[in-house]
């Protein structure tokens, strides 16, 4: 069995966990630290590599064509 995996994720990804991570409330985050460890520690260890990431291509691309739904 494993203890730790490495998974490639880009600066997108990054940016959507940092996101849900910011949005959780106390409740959420006191559950989350008794059964898996402290919120703010996962999310500033992201949000350090975040930091020294690429971020030029984050961001909404519209086609000029194509009319957004929202």
């Amino acid at each position: 069995m494993t203890f730790e995996k490495n998974i490639p994720l880009n600066v997108q990804e990054i940016g959507i966990i940092l996101s849900a991570l910011e949005e959780l409330d106390r409740r959420d985050e006191y559950l989350i630290a008794r059964e898996y460890g402290s919120v703010s520690t996962l999310h500033n260890k992201l949000n350090s590599i975040y930091d020294m990431m690429d971020k030029t291509e984050i961001g909404i691309r519209y086609e000029p064509s194509i009319e957004p739904s929202f």
